[in-house]
């Protein structure tokens, strides 16, 4: 006896009912809430009734399942929540960009090596694909720490110093707590406005001693300090990567004499000179192919000619 098989890439629901989400309805969700969103049906970042009325709608008609608003709501706040652990550790971070192709986040090597000693949890973004970021950033990368509940740290610090100085204060893996949480954000946070998040690097707890208010203050500028120094490592390991694959490969010299050896004429090698030196990358095409290929590379790079 065959009963009627199910599409896996659609959904199974276990035998209390509950409806298991695939990647397949992970899509189709979250192309549905862009639609809404780019409908305008959306008032002060929250999506209005009638958005999830066509929500529910489209999705029952593209997957030909029973889902309603309960179902959905939760499974976008799963998705958020996911998808914002990956987001508040590369949004301030230099060298660092999502594909859309690979799903992956990418740099250099050496920029990877920088973060990876400073928080060993970056490693598995190597590695791990994160969907529909594209998607994600569009819908909710403006208000990751915003509304009432929010608070700057420099709010949060200033509440603090006003407690009892036996109370104890917030350790730093509380405050990164609260701001995946969203109830904290890191704006202001005495960084001269540098753009980088002084929580995001620092893989481990701080024990900020409460003896004094003194004491306190000379601790968080520790780790401001501590933070802005970790960051401008990064930058400087990514901007000397930028600034290197900036420059010629060949010395002017070297260039002038590689075009005179490949026999073009005097106009030639003059042209040819300065759209080489004007862009390393094209000379780096010319150097990478066999040598007695490099006029034919040439022809065709700086003439459009074979």
């Amino acid at each position: 006896m065959g009963g009627k098989k199910k599409n896996s890439n659609i959904e199974n629901t276990s035998e209390e009912g509950k409806l298991v989400w695939t990647p397949v309805m992970d899509e189709a969700l979250m192309d549905a809430f862009l639609h809404q969103h780019n409908l305008g049906n959306r008032v002060n970042g929250s999506f209005t009734t009638k958005a999830y009325e066509n929500i529910v709608n489209e999705l029952k008609e593209k997957l030909g399942k029973e889902v309603d608003k309960d179902k959905i709501k939760n499974r976008m706040k799963t998705l958020k929540a996911n998808l914002s652990k990956s987001h508040d550790l590369f949004k301030n971070l230099s060298g660092f960009s999502w594909s859309p192709v690979t799903k992956l986040w990418s740099a250099e090597l050496e920029v990877w090596d920088a973060l990876i000693k400073v928080n060993n949890d970056a490693k598995e973004w190597m590695t791990k694909p994160v969907l529909h970021y594209d998607i994600f950033v569009i819908l909710f990368g403006n208000d990751r720490a915003t509304g009432e509940k929010s608070e700057t740290a420099k709010e949060l610090k200033k509440k603090q110093s006003s407690q009892h100085d036996n109370e104890s204060q917030n350790t730093i893996e509380e405050i990164d707590h609260m701001v995946s949480q969203n109830q904290v954000s890191l704006d202001g946070f005495g960084t001269n406005n540098v753009d980088f998040d002084p929580l995001i690097c620092l893989g481990g707890p701080s024990n900020v001693p409460t003896s004094s208010k003194s004491k306190k203050m000379k601790k968080s500028q520790e780790i401001e300090n501590e933070a802005m120094g970790i960051q401008e490592a990064i930058n400087n390991v990514a901007r000397a990567l930028y600034e290197g694959n900036s420059r010629p490969p060949l010395s002017e010299a070297e260039v002038w004499n590689m075009l005179e050896d490949l026999g073009l004429n005097s106009d030639q090698i003059t042209t040819a000179y300065l759209y080489l030196l004007e862009h390393p990358d094209k000379l780096r095409a010319v150097l990478g192919c066999p040598p007695g290929r490099r006029l034919d590379i040439v022809m065709r790079v700086v003439f459009g000619t074979s």
